[in-house]
């Protein structure tokens, strides 16, 4: 009997260690959170396809003069509640409001809810054009401005399962990315509070921003309630990434919120992450996104970042020239949306890229062409990408970071240089970004000196490339004829010998 306790003491001293070993614990402090690290999936990717959409899609409306400053589509709702006599732009919003749909006071943003339909939506169809793309993850913006959430909630009235599509859509959504072995994100945006402010400020009394019947869609959820969201989010939907672009759950719930998610993602044997855009919660726990130029000269805003980066960081583009539908919605030049990924690559960066679709679940035609000639590009050319880290030993200064069009990857013992054909970044909109200038023999390449005798290769052709050294450059004296692709050239180059 005494040597049957003792084996069970024994087993269940045992069960203990592994639970412990298996399982870390994060406090909610900075310093226990610290713990965490990059995860694998996110250190290795290279494209992530979200979209935004919601109640915002349906009046697909495209603004008037200086539109690209505040993006048609997504902020109808503020401008559609300002008056003419203001004082203040609507971008022609409230005219084409009032005679479209009637005055403010009679159809208010609530009303767009129920022609919000999805019906023409097939997450399957997505996910598997998001794949072909190059995507290593997908998702969707959960929760925008507007305050209509597209998650099958119990916390919001105002919610896609018992509004509108009456279809969970990040469920769906989720189960299609996984399918298809892709990772997820969840985004969660700005409160309703500066989208619905002008119509409390500006129009008269009888509009339903005013209307505390509304009160759940126009305005500020309480903190309590920002959190029991968020919460139901990971624990109903377990998303790998979770997508900030403010301090949606309050500066002073991060750090449990933090604890709390990577303490249930380490019994679902994930690996997760949080992406932040403003320092809400140090690098040392989560990933910088950036949106937008954080350079004055504005020249970085398509790019993101002007050097190669120690920890792996992530840009938000948006695909076309909105980041939600209004009509004449497009799609940047292909080479552009390739040259912008492969240069956040160069320098550790992850692209999340922003598709728009309209209120019924259909992708704009032109977004769907782009998304599969990129796709035709990945397919060539991810190799360069995928799993790569910045080449490290690349020396000549900032300059070989900060302009011209070449830039390096290097992963095991190849280095991976590609030509952009354009000067990148530039400051150029979609409409005039020129086509990408292929590469011409003798084609230099600098600062690279081979194994020797080793062979080079262009990515998506088996033509052995003959070259020679020139000192610290690498001059290729011949191409393939014709080229493998239309744009941005990958070079493979065994730089370190196998058999050292």
């Amino acid at each position: 009997m005494k040597k049957l306790v003792l084996v069970l003491i024994m087993l269940s001293f045992v069960s203990s260690c592994h639970r412990q070993v298996q399982v870390k614990k994060y406090e909610p402090t900075w310093e226990s959170l610290s713990q965490w690290e990059v995860p694998q999936w996110f250190d290795e990717a290279v494209l992530g396809i979200y979209c935004h959409w919601g109640v915002y899609s349906v009046p697909g409306y495209r603004f008037n003069d200086g539109a690209e400053q505040v993006d048609s589509g997504l902020w109808y709702g503020m401008f559609m509640y300002v008056p003419n006599d203001s004082g203040q732009p609507n971008y022609g919003v409230y005219d084409h409001h009032r005679k479209t749909y009637g005055d403010p006071a009679e159809f208010g943003y609530h009303d767009f809810v129920p022609m919000f339909k999805a019906e023409n939506w097939d997450p399957d169809s997505w996910a598997k054009l998001y794949k072909e793309a190059g995507a290593d993850f997908a998702g969707v913006a959960v929760e925008h401005c507007d305050g209509f959430v597209l998650w099958d909630t119990e916390f919001d009235k105002y919610n896609c399962m018992d509004m509108g599509p009456q279809r969970d859509i990040l469920g769906e959504m989720f189960a299609a990315a996984r399918k298809l072995g892709m990772k997820t994100v969840a985004t969660f945006h700005e409160t309703p509070e500066e989208m619905f402010e002008a119509g409390r400020k500006y129009c008269p009394e009888g509009v339903s921003v005013n209307n505390p019947e509304y009160k759940e869609l126009y305005e500020v959820d309480d903190i309590s309630v920002k959190n029991k969201k968020l919460l139901e989010v990971v624990d109903k939907y377990k998303p790998d990434q979770v997508w900030f672009e403010d301090e949606f759950c309050g500066e002073e719930n991060w750090k449990p919120f933090l604890a709390y998610y990577f303490n249930t993602a380490e019994k679902w044997g994930k690996q997760v992450m949080i992406a932040q855009k403003h320092g809400e919660a140090p690098l040392s726990c989560s990933v910088l996104d950036i949106e937008g130029g954080i350079f004055p000269d504005g020249v970085w805003e398509w790019a993101g970042m002007e050097e190669p980066q120690q920890q792996r960081w992530q840009k938000d583009v948006p695909i076309g020239n909105y980041w939600a539908y209004a009509e004449g919605v497009g799609c940047r030049p292909v080479n552009m949306l390739v040259d912008g990924i492969v240069d956040r690559i160069s320098k550790n960066g992850v692209t999340l890229l922003d598709v728009a679709p309209k209120a019924d679940g259909a992708l704009p035609k032109a977004q769907i062409e782009g998304l599969k000639e990129l796709g035709a590009w990945m397919a060539i050319n991810k190799e360069a990408l995928y799993a790569a880290k910045p080449a490290h030993f690349v020396e000549g200064g900032a300059d070989i970071w900060r302009a011209g069009s070449l830039r390096y990857t290097e992963k095991g013992n190849h280095l991976y240089a590609i030509e952009l054909g354009n000067e990148w970044p530039t400051t150029l909109g979609f409409a005039d970004y020129g086509d990408s200038d292929p590469p011409n023999t003798p084609y230099t390449v600098p600062g690279v000196r081979p194994v020797k005798d080793s062979e080079i290769l262009m990515l998506g052709s088996n033509m052995s490339l003959p070259w020679h050294q020139d000192g610290d450059d690498l001059v290729i004296e011949e191409l393939p004829d014709p080229l493998p692709c239309d744009h941005a050239w990958s070079f493979k180059i065994q730089v370190n010998d196998v058999t050292d």
